[in-house]
């Protein structure tokens, strides 16, 4: 499996640890909607790129992803 999706899934299969950190700061609507097209699997290989990038710089952005990734999984149900 691709490790650069490896905690994300461990997330949503829940066997991971729960996912913790400093207060939650908000997020801005631009960055939330890149976050949800990544989710979603609708970006280009470029922005992926990025948004990996930015995930590795800025972990506690991770759970949104996972909020985001949770939502499109409820919806699919």
């Amino acid at each position: 499996m691709n490790d650069d999706f490896q905690i994300l899934f461990e997330l949503l299969e829940g066997r991971a640890q729960e996912v913790t950190g400093r207060a939650a700061t908000p997020v801005p609507a631009e960055l939330l909607e890149k976050i949800a097209r990544f989710a979603a699997g609708m970006c280009s290989e470029e922005e992926r790129d990025q948004m990996k990038k930015l995930l590795r710089e800025k972990p506690d952005l991770i759970p949104v992803l996972v909020t985001e990734a949770r939502a499109l999984r409820q919806s699919n149900e």
